[in-house]
């Protein structure tokens, strides 16, 4: 009586055995299915990672960080208008004074144009060749390349591998120079401002990052990069967690041993990598914040700036709340107004672009901070305090430069990138020494995906036929 249920035991037994045995090989299987793909993507993003700081530390750096000094305006040319209405252009968002080759031009900024309308301010001729010059001397000021042949110069109206838009201004100029490490500087003429410094070496380093890391090269087709890098986010995850799963019960020596031990130390590192650029990729894609633009105002309301007594060091026309032209005039007495907002200081002007009150505070800010990165660009500007949050502006060109208001959901990914993507909460312990842990990390990432590349042949062969 008792043989059958013995027998039914047996076999029992055998069935869980074999339910034992096979989910630990599923797992296993998983993770080398998955692995083939997550291996080389891990290997790719670790060696871009660790290329970053290399790339942040051999980048060219300019060799003067001020803009040019224009020098004394000795004579006060006539009403730009009456020279610029000549080229046809009717409405403008700004209009100053600059020195070129020691001759004043009035120059104007149309949004709709790509180049600059020049005037000659003291022969109301058109200039177009001018911009292109000053363009040049900018450059040649940034790098104190006085002598330096050009090799070439064009302006870029558009964001590129080699000008990304973390750079913000558009249109700038791009001038090459004869040197051995290939320089090239981007220069704002609409504001003598410096956008970026290149070489040949930069350039490189940024084409494999850009191209490897994000998949620029699928620019063309948003969509699809973004649903590309996800899947291949997805794919590094589940073999992680799938890896973690296995790590429990490793055994082994030899290259198994190997890459448990990194492994181990590698795991943490590189679910918070991915989980960040995961996050990062699906609340920074698509449009980012937009800023207002500038105000646009019309040349037959511009009337001749009245400087008063003193030297003079320069004239800016922008619009004003009104869509009425305002004269900022430099003077070494101070800064006036004059037009919609006469007697203000760059301090009302600030308020006014911003849409706030007379009692709003305002500061000025001299250098860039964690409040208003380098990202920004535009240096001095005025803070003015908001009720969303403060609104940095550009009182010389008359716009807002940075308004950070950010969304519940786009502060978390902001902390999540700063703090578990580029570690930025070890910066008081010095950039480089936070990079060099950065390095040593995503070797580690490195190391543990090749090794785990090293043993799925081994693997393969292993497995039982039939």
């Amino acid at each position: 009586m008792s043989t059958p249920a013995r027998g039914l035991t047996s076999e029992t037994n055998q069935v869980k055995n074999e339910m034992k045995t096979k989910r630990p090989a599923t797992a296993r299987t998983l993770h080398r299915q998955i692995g083939w793909v997550a291996a080389f993507v891990a290997m790719a993003w670790a060696l871009t990672g660790f290329l970053h700081p290399v790339m942040s530390w051999t980048a060219p750096r300019p060799a003067v960080q001020a803009p040019p000094y224009g020098g004394q305006i000795r004579t006060l040319p006539d009403i730009p208008g009456q020279f610029l209405d000549k080229s046809g252009q009717i409405r403008t968002v700004q209009v100053r004074l600059v020195t070129i080759g020691g001759r004043p031009y009035w120059m104007s900024t149309d949004p709709s144009m790509t180049r600059k309308t020049v005037a000659d301010a003291l022969t109301g001729e058109a200039a177009p060749e001018a911009e292109e010059a000053h363009a040049i001397a900018l450059a040649r000021h940034y790098a104190a390349l006085p002598e330096a042949g050009v090799r070439s110069v064009e302006i870029i109206d558009r964001f590129n591998t080699e000008y990304p838009q973390i750079n913000r201004l558009l249109p700038v100029w791009r001038v090459a120079f004869e040197t051995p490490e290939g320089l090239a500087v981007y220069v704002d003429t609409g504001a003598d401002r410096l956008a970026a410094v290149t070489d040949g070496r930069r350039r490189a380093l940024l084409w494999v990052f850009q191209n490897v890391h994000t998949l620029k090269f699928l620019g063309f087709a948003e969509p699809l990069r973004v649903a590309l890098l996800a899947g291949l986010i997805l794919s590094v995850i589940a073999t992680s967690l799938i890896g973690a799963a296995l790590l429990l019960k490793a055994k082994g020596r030899g290259l198994r041993k190997a890459h448990t031990l990194a492994a181990w130390a590698a795991l943490p590192f590189i679910l918070t990598f991915t989980v960040s650029g995961m996050f990062h990729l699906f609340v920074t894609m698509g449009p980012g914040q937009a800023l207002p633009p500038p105000g646009v105002f019309s040349l037959a309301d511009l009337e001749a700036p009245r400087p008063g007594p003193g030297s003079l060091y320069g004239l800016i026309a922008t619009a004003g709340p009104d869509g009425k032209p305002v004269w900022r005039i430099e003077t070494g007495g101070g800064i006036a107004y004059q037009g919609a907002t006469t007697g203000h200081s760059d301090a009302d002007r600030a308020r006014a672009i911003a849409g706030a009150g007379p009692e709003v505070a305002v500061s000025l800010v001299t250098r860039f901070g964690r409040e208003y990165s380098f990202a920004n660009k535009r240096l001095p500007v005025m803070r003015v305090e908001g009720p969303e949050g403060p609104v940095f502006v550009d009182v010389r060109e008359g716009l807002i430069a940075a308004a950070p208001r950010k969304s519940a959901l786009q502060k978390a990914e902001g902390w999540s990138f700063d703090v578990l993507h580029k570690w930025e909460f070890l910066r008081p312990i010095g950039t480089k020494n936070r990079d060099y842990l950065l390095m040593t990390t995503v070797g580690v990432i490195f190391l543990t995906a090749s090794l785990g590349l090293a043993l799925l042949p081994r693997r393969r062969r292993k497995q039982p036929r039939g």
